[in-house]
């Protein structure tokens, strides 16, 4: 096993970089489509995602003056209905998710009107109605697994000998350590694609396409610096190409939705649409032309490299206190 580290972890990324993206991706795909599926919007489920950071933050608080304190999955809702809500105000959460104020509101609204926000003690948090409680328990097993599919890989790279059974245990006994980083982690990654898009919809759209070539491009497993020192590299795979039908049937986002704004990435120059077929491909100079900024794809990785470093120490740890 070689040394336990982000940066080891994060290089072995790098070097594996198609074969990496393509279960990546996956996952995101079916991340962000379901945030998209149980909040009607990517980014109502982005302010989802950041309520629930803080409520599962304020849990581990109470680790920190009883070191027996119950953090697990089963102990879950049963810790949440002790938690109270931080005052935060509109500016400072349109600020840390990228949204304009009257938008963070709007959208703030619509959350409370599903109840899934809510108020206590007049603060605005994470306070859904039993309903969503029931549902929550089916899909974020489903997550938990995706996640150790992907801690899976990265062990396996690393020649690290950790069933994928030890990993959901571990996950779930300290589910809120776990899932405290897990959000975090997450919203960093939907903060650098607002910044890039400006449109979290558009990002989910846009991986479908990446998603599809990279099915193909794993073949060689080129590694990021291949692709980003000779971007022709990519060129014998830039042809595959999915329609907005088959975007819209992953994702959930209706069709003309999905038509409208594979257009806007199309005018970004992100993808590219075959004038015959009406499909859509990822843009050829994508990567000579840094539309996808070098910089920005390592920024991901870093994160993510740090999220699996986390988890891994915490689950080779003979104890997490």
């Amino acid at each position: 096993m070689m040394l336990l580290t982000a940066k080891n972890i994060e290089d072995k990324i790098l070097e594996n970089w198609t074969e990496y993206q393509y279960l990546f991706l996956e996952f995101q795909s079916k991340f962000l489509s379901d945030l998209y599926s149980r909040y009607q919007s990517v980014e109502n489920g982005n302010l989802v995602l950041y309520f629930a950071k803080e409520t599962h933050q304020n849990i581990l608080r109470k680790k920190d003056y009883d070191l027996n304190f119950d953090i697990s999955y089963y102990k879950f809702w049963e810790n949440h209905s002790e938690i109270n809500p931080e005052r935060k105000s509109l500016i400072k959460i349109s600020e840390d998710i990228l949204l304009p104020k009257e938008t963070a509101r709007r959208k703030v609204l619509e959350l409370i009107q599903q109840k899934v926000l809510n108020k206590k003690k007049r603060n605005i948090g994470w306070l859904p109605n039993e309903q969503y409680k029931k549902n929550y328990n089916l899909f974020i097993d489903k997550e938990i697994n995706s996640v150790c599919k992907l801690i899976s890989y990265v062990c396996e790279k690393i020649n690290l000998s950790i069933s994928r059974e030890e990993i959901t245990k571990k996950i779930k006994d300290k589910f809120s350590f776990f899932w405290f980083h897990y959000l975090e982690t997450q919203l960093v990654y939907l903060r650098l694609w607002s910044k890039q898009l400006n449109d979290l919809e558009l990002a989910l759209i846009f991986i479908q396409v990446v998603h599809l070539f990279v099915s193909r491009a794993k073949e060689k497993n080129l590694s990021h610096k291949d692709i980003y020192d000779d971007p022709s590299l990519l060129k014998e795979y830039i042809s595959t190409s999915i329609s907005a039908t088959s975007v819209s049937e992953v994702t959930g986002i209706p069709r003309a939705t999905c038509v409208r704004k594979l257009e806007v990435l199309a005018k970004m120059k992100f993808v590219t649409q075959d004038k015959i077929s009406k499909r859509y491909y990822i843009t050829p100079n994508v990567a000579s032309d840094d539309l996808i900024p070098r910089k920005i794809t390592e920024k991901v990785v870093a994160s993510f490299s740090i999220f699996f470093f986390i988890c891994l120490r915490a689950i080779t740890a003979k104890t997490l206190n």
